[in-house]
């Protein structure tokens, strides 16, 4: 009995994410220019989405391919301000888009221009992913880098 309660404790003790406190990095280039839709009134408003799909590498020098979906939800009155943009992203880690891994979150951004400027830092979410990543949580943090190139790091709890 004491080795079936001891195999029990040991299975439930390894049994946790393969993923728990795993970093994983993505970089890619500059990014494209989005799909951009003017959704809210005209111009630069309050509903208008940007949407992206590029590639990236990951840390293990893998092709990533990435999704991302940005949906303004507060305009700045003057240039000088930022913006909010609410994002959702997949990043798919296989060419079947079997293990990926799902981003949210607010981000505040300049008004000018469709990403963060360079040298700034942003953490969103990981609420979610699919195949070897079911489950995951924790959080990505977005670099744009002085060369125009992004690092993503994720840390999964």
């Amino acid at each position: 009995m004491k080795q079936l309660f001891l195999f029990a404790v040991s299975v439930l003790f390894f049994s946790g994410s393969v993923l728990a406190n795993t970093t994983l990095t993505v970089t890619h280039g500059p990014t494209p220019a989005p799909t951009y839709l003017d959704a809210g009134e005209p111009g630069d408003s309050v509903g208008d989405v940007r949407i992206w799909r590029f590639g990236g590498k990951s840390s293990g020098n893998e092709a990533v391919i990435m999704d991302w979906l940005m949906t303004t939800t507060g305009h700045a009155e003057h240039t000088t301000e930022l913006e909010s943009r609410l994002t959702l992203s997949v990043v798919s880690f296989d060419d079947k888009g079997k293990d990926t891994i799902l981003l949210q979150g607010v981000g505040l951004y300049p008004t000018t221009g469709s990403t963060l400027k360079a040298d700034v830092t942003l953490q969103r979410a990981i609420t979610g992913g699919t195949g070897k990543y079911a489950g995951a949580s924790g959080v990505v943090t977005s670099t744009h880098l002085a060369d125009g190139s992004w690092q993503h790091v994720f840390d999964l709890e």
